[in-house]
């Protein structure tokens, strides 16, 4: 079997909005028959969604599409003809195996895309392992700094900020900056070296910090070469 004959497997889109805080808005709009015609539009094939608090609502909603697995308690697959394989999480011990196949990897899955609420670990994860990365700022968190959070990880090149009711607009914003990555060119993921190098201190995890104090952070000081996405 030569190589143009290998068939790469689907998209997955990998949706997080993080342990404690409720964020239903976003949950609502990834799980709506728009943003789920617009993966499939684009060659998604799996949405795995990690619901937080929020899972039992989310499982309604899941239901309203179709008929649901028998077993609520750990995950729920769901198989329409007409979008992705839908598998909805409260909550995960193991981050990167929900968000590595995003990520794409050469002869093997296209590059996909991870939403994520801006909170800084789940986008310091992300940017590490270079998975292609949506933005979106809970506006029900007061006295947060989501906002500026996702402006600055746009700004500097890392991720798209994506604004409720614009989902589909920030993923076809994300794909057009992929459109010269080619899954055939995408070396697996490597774990990178621990402790952290010393040239790697500075940019995404300065500023997390800074913004956790209300401060603002100094994007020129940043390596736009340590933490990318292309």
């Amino acid at each position: 079997m030569n190589d143009s004959s290998v068939r790469l497997a689907g998209r997955r889109c990998f949706v997080t909005v993080g342990a404690t805080a409720s964020f239903i808005k976003l949950l609502r709009e990834v799980l709506a028959p728009q943003f789920l015609d617009c993966l499939a539009a684009k060659g998604f094939r799996e949405l795995i969604v990690q619901t937080g608090p929020d899972h039992e609502r989310a499982l309604q909603q899941v239901a309203s599409l179709g008929e649901l697995a028998a077993d609520r308690t750990v995950a729920v697959d769901v198989e329409l003809p007409r979008w992705p394989v839908i598998d909805v999480v409260p909550y995960t011990t193991d981050m990167l195996s929900l968000m590595l196949p995003c990520r794409g990897e050469a002869k093997r899955r296209q590059p996909g895309a991870m939403i994520s609420h801006a909170g800084s670990g789940s986008i310091l994860d992300a940017v590490r392992c270079d998975v292609p990365l949506i933005v979106v700022a809970n506006p029900d968190l007061l006295g947060n700094h989501q906002v500026e959070l996702a402006e600055a990880v746009h700004d500097a090149g890392w991720a798209i900020h994506g604004e409720l009711g614009h989902l589909t607009d920030a993923l076809a914003e994300l794909q057009m900056c992929q459109a010269q990555v080619q899954a055939e060119s995408l070396p697996p993921y490597r774990e990178p070296l621990f402790p952290t190098a010393e040239s790697e201190r500075c940019g995404l995890f300065d500023w997390a910090a800074v913004y956790a104090v209300g401060g603002e952070p100094d994007m020129s000081t940043a390596d736009p070469n340590l933490l990318r996405l292309d």
